[in-house]
């Protein structure tokens, strides 16, 4: 389970982060109340009891920080984290360090933790400040590596309110989108709107029966998929069916068979099935800056799915 934490406060972040760092350094942890806190929100003193593992502990004076942002994509190799955030923290760091005050220097952030530009980030931080022992622990490893394996803090924040329902392979569906943007001016679209509404003629008592099996309003049916997207399917079959992206079609039957299964797990975290659409959409399109000029056609091949049984209760 991945939870929204950039729907937390500061605050409410900094205490988290201490908490983990109770369960995995020890209950020595000291928090910081906030304010001007020299470069330090959590301090523990001794030996971790597991980190970075339990065979080889950091110990010594460890320096607990953690940053927070609302951003829900926010990465750490956007400029302003690198840049702005931690380039202010370097100097107080410094200090510490020069003070004979720090050993270990741990960053918690609900940011993304991109391998390269994040080691880089953190051996620049122990260049600068000659601290040896440094990381940045992002979202992905407070999600999967320490909440997850700890109830007890998902209930103590009450972090199942902010839980993401299921997670997918985003990244493969805008590949698809932009090719088929790209290649749209050249997709034929040889049949006339009679033909290809005769092509996608369809029993309305058998696709009656599939929308009150998977809750899907009639009103969205018949305004939003007949009305608007249903036009667009011969093309999603022409792009589909073209040699030159037999790869693309890998990953789409890749996406809708991982999206099938994953909507049939969480279903019950949804209302009607226009919810589970309006999820996987903002979840591909929120902050992508790609899709620009694309966003439509997700919606399309989302439809497209459904009405070809490919996602949702046959």
């Amino acid at each position: 389970m991945n939870y929204r934490l950039e729907l937390l406060d500061e605050d409410t972040f900094e205490n988290l982060t201490n908490t983990i760092c109770q369960k995995i350094l020890g209950m020595g942890v000291v928090y910081f109340a906030s304010g001007k806190d020299g470069g330090k929100d959590g301090k523990f003193t001794g030996t971790a009891q597991n980190y970075p593992d339990q065979i080889n502990p950091w110990s010594g004076q460890f320096i607990i920080q953690a940053k927070h942002t609302m951003n829900p994509i926010a990465s750490c190799s956007d400029p302003d984290f690198r840049s702005v955030i931690i380039k202010k923290e370097v100097p107080k760091i410094k200090k510490l360090k020069d003070e004979d005050a720090i050993d270990c220097y741990l960053v918690f952030t609900n940011r993304k933790y991109t391998g390269i530009v994040g080691e880089q980030i953190v051996d620049e931080i122990k260049i600068k400040t000659g601290v040896k022992n440094v990381a940045i622990i992002g979202v992905e490893t407070i999600n999967d590596g320490f909440l997850n394996s700890n109830k007890n803090i998902i209930k103590q924040y009450k972090l199942n309110e902010y839980s993401i329902p299921f997670d997918f392979s985003d990244e493969e569906i805008k590949e698809i989108i932009i090719a088929f943007k790209s290649q749209l001016p050249k997709i034929e679209d040889s049949l006339k709107k009679e033909i290809e509404e005769k092509k996608f003629r369809f029993d309305h008592l058998e696709k009656k029966l599939k929308n009150e099996k998977n809750k899907l309003g009639k009103e969205y049916y018949e305004d939003v998929i007949l009305s608007k997207s249903l036009m667009d399917f011969e093309k999603i079959q022409q792009f589909l069916n073209d040699p030159k992206n037999i790869d693309l079609k890998d990953y789409y039957f890749d996406i809708t068979y991982e999206l099938d299964s994953m909507i049939t797990l969480k279903r019950d975290d949804f209302g009607p099935f226009e919810e589970v659409f309006t999820f996987i959409y903002k979840s591909v399109c929120d902050g992508c800056q790609q899709l620009k000029g694309s966003k439509r056609h997700v919606w399309t091949f989302l439809h497209y799915m459904y009405f070809e049984c490919s996602i949702g209760k046959k």
